[in-house]
């Protein structure tokens, strides 16, 4: 194998390659990039054995043939040599050449048969979907996927055809805390798709493949797996195993309680409020009063702080907490200068006894409507400890019984 290739041409498929590859593995083969060249094109494939990717790029050949190299050693090379160097890949006996001006590389590699061979997907639904609307899905709900491993089946971006309209696609994520929901017209050919869950790092991976690219992607979606067709790149992933929890529960139906803010003002009062919170809880008051939103943060060790905004709220008054993290993640997908239409629910109420004591959870919800199509729900969980004395257990009682009336 011997061709030549663009410093930045290469760059750019490196930069999608690396980030699937682990750099510490136990099987050696999966730290590669395998690398083929045909004709003028080179292609660059590695895989996770759940992910795989092919990326295909322009070049001089002068030799076909095949090699693997590690693949985040190849791309530091590369990413440190000067912009517009012309890179030499050549293959000398047992090893591989990358050279580029003065600059020469000696590095190992290893054999080609161990690489994995890549499954073919099932055949299964297929349609397309245009770029800037797939993007689109993902940012609005990836910040709202867990990493809590034990609930798997929350580690991704639900995708699906909601009932009854079947009209739109929807994409959802929760970690239990807030839920966030996303939706665009339904694009052609996809109305037999079913739920999906696409895992967390693929979801990483196809939106830095997004970024550059125009018009549609292809995708073929079976029972195990999804794959992404790009202009030049080619995306399998394997699916969630797992069943999405029934997420339209914790959605308020008909609620009254709504609000509406400048969306720069409300994210940067939120943040410079929350500057003295504690690092753990983030948790900032909200205090609403007719057309008034007091921000308040109290902490024992770093101070208090306040603010005041001016809002467009007719409703009855209200005090609410949220973690502030979660506040400013929501505002920063809001593309429009105001968070319209913000509707707020306590929700439910419920405790157990522990040592003595009784733990009293409320559960806030807070909901926000950004355009029709995006919706965002918060689920914060403050807790109190209170001592399990008669007046103690009576206010509780009495609060979980007026939740439920």
């Amino acid at each position: 194998m011997d061709f030549t290739i663009e410093r930045n041409t290469l760059l750019k498929p490196l930069g999608h390659i690396y980030s699937i590859v682990e750099r510490r593995n136990t099987i050696p083969i999966l730290s590669n990039v395998l690398i083929e060249t045909n004709s003028s094109k080179v292609s660059f494939t590695a895989t996770d054995m759940d992910m795989d990717i092919v990326e295909v790029t322009g070049c001089v050949v002068f030799n076909q043939g095949k090699i693997t190299l590690a693949a985040h050693t190849l791309y530091d090379i590369v990413r440190k040599l000067p912009d517009g160097a012309e890179i030499k890949i050549e293959l000398l006996d047992l090893n591989v050449q990358v050279s580029a001006g003065k600059s020469k590389f000696i590095l190992p590699t290893l054999s080609v048969d161990d690489f994995p061979v890549m499954t073919e997907i099932e055949k299964g639904n297929e349609f397309s979907i245009e770029s800037v609307d797939l993007a689109s899905l993902i940012d609005n709900t990836k910040f709202a996927i867990s990493s809590e491993e034990t609930r798997y089946y929350l580690n991704g971006i639900f995708f699906h055809v909601p009932e009854p309209n079947k009209d739109k696609l929807r994409a959802v994520a929760t970690d239990g805390h807030r839920l966030a929901q996303a939706e665009i017209p339904l694009p052609e050919g996809a109305e037999a798709m079913p739920g999906i869950i696409l895992p967390r790092k693929a979801v990483g991976e196809i939106r830095k493949l997004t970024d550059g690219t125009d018009g549609k992607i292809k995708i073929i979606i079976s029972s195990t797996k999804a794959r992404f067709t790009f202009p030049n790149s080619v995306l399998t992933t394997k699916l969630i195993d797992g069943s999405f929890p029934d997420y339209q529960r914790v959605i308020p139906k008909e609620n009254l309680n709504k609000l509406t803010v400048l969306n720069s003002d409300f994210s940067k009062a939120i943040d410079r409020v929350s500057t003295v919170s504690m690092e753990k809880s983030r948790a900032v008051k909200l205090s609403l009063n007719k057309n008034l939103l007091s921000l308040n943060v109290n902490s024992h060790d770093l101070g208090n702080a306040s603010e005041d905004l001016e809002i467009n709220y007719n409703h009855d008054d209200l005090d609410i907490g949220f973690n502030a993290k979660y506040l400013l993640d929501i505002a920063s997908q809001i593309q429009g200068k105001e968070i319209c239409k913000t509707s707020l629910d306590v929700m439910i109420a419920f405790y157990n006894f522990r040592e003595m004591c009784l733990k009293f959870t409320l559960e806030f919800l807070l909901h926000l409507r950004n355009i029709d199509s995006v919706y965002y729900v918060l689920l914060f969980f403050p807790c109190n400890r209170l001592r399990s004395t008669n007046e103690s257990i009576r206010s509780v009682l009495k609060t979980v019984k007026h939740a439920e009336d």
